[in-house]
Order: structure tokens, then sequence, then C-alpha cells
């Protein structure tokens, strides 16, 4: 018979803080840019900390955690933690994450350090993301995601290796943010053997 893992028995499967902190991370990471939904950044948090990426940029508008010097208003920092942690649950203080607010240099050093770019975005040149093979995807690689209804900007876009689609087979036009960049994290997590 099947039986249901209890949170303990889940938490026991997991390594301690001490533990995480001085293990490999993935070597992935997530650009978001102007994301509106806070709801969204949280769920990319809990994502990325689930995957152990490398790391999570938040850049442009996009909502964020407090930072150092933080020049925003105090209600509008309270609002925006208060709102990712409820989606990001545990993740933030374990997920290795950094605001910046242009994209587009951050994203042409990764890519001059090596990074293969990969933008989730609907174009006249995009492939479904399944249709990429293992070599394809090469390590480390950055993933790009952007506003809810713009999508990717088109600078970013141009700076990609490939761009990437999720197949659509109903009406809607497109999927949530933060599941879309699951659905393709997940895909290549297994295609690179990391799962």
């Amino acid at each position: 018979m099947v039986t249901k893992k209890t949170t303990q028995d889940l938490v026991g499967e997991r390594p301690t803080p001490e533990t995480l902190s001085s293990m490999e991370r993935t070597p992935i990471s997530i650009i978001m840019d102007n994301v509106r939904s806070l709801d969204n950044v949280g769920l990319l948090f809990r994502l990325c900390e689930t995957a152990r990426l490398k790391k999570l940029y938040l850049t442009g508008y996009t909502g964020h955690p407090r930072i150092d010097n933080d020049e925003r208003p105090k209600a509008l920092i309270a609002r925006h933690e208060h709102r990712i942690a409820k989606t990001a649950v545990y993740a933030l203080p374990y997920q290795p994450w950094e605001y910046i607010e242009d994209p587009l240099p951050l994203t042409q050093q990764l890519k001059s350090e090596g990074n293969a770019i990969v933008s989730l975005e609907q174009t006249s040149g995009s492939v479904p993301y399944h249709h990429l093979d293992a070599k394809q995807y090469t390590l480390p690689l950055v993933i790009i995601v952007g506003h809810e209804r713009q999508g990717v900007r088109q600078e970013l876009l141009d700076l990609s290796d490939h761009v990437v689609e999720i197949p659509i087979l109903g009406l809607g036009n497109s999927h949530n943010v933060a599941l879309s960049t699951s659905i393709v994290l997940y895909h290549l997590l297994e295609k690179k053997g990391l799962l």
C-alpha cells in the first residue's frame, strides 16, 4: 500500500541549512525582467531554491525584498517582502539573489562568462522547448523570463542563444510566468541529467 510522506519525513530527506550552504549549486540562473506579480517573484524564489539554482536576478521594475541602501518607501518594501515571502514560503534566506536595475549589461556579462542564454518567449523564430536536445542546452545557462503581457524585451531576445516557447493547445495565449519557468527548468534539468 502506498502511504503519504509526512512533513517530518520530507524534512528528514532535505539537507540542513548548514549543509545546503556548502553544496554545489546547479549551474543555471534565472533573470526575471519587469515582472509585475509579486506572487510570481515569490514562486520563482521557491522554484530556484528547490532546484538549488546558482542565482536569481530580479531586474527592471520586478518587485524584490529589501536591499542595502534601499531607497523605496518603507511601506512598499514591507508590502513587497510580505507578498514575496508568502509564496516563497521558506526560500528567501536560502536562494542567492540580486536586484539589478538594467538586465542588458548583466546579460552581456553572463554571456561573456560562458553562460548560454535561453529566453522563454513566443516569437516568429522560437522553438518548442522540448525540441532542443541536451547538447543545445549547454551549461552554465541563464533562463530569461519577462513581463506577463509584454514578454521578454527585444534587446534581451537579441542576446539569446535560443528562444523557446511552450506549445499552447487551448484558447489561452500563454502560461503564467512561474509555471512556464517551472516547465522549462525541469525539462532542462532532466535533459542534463541533473535530477
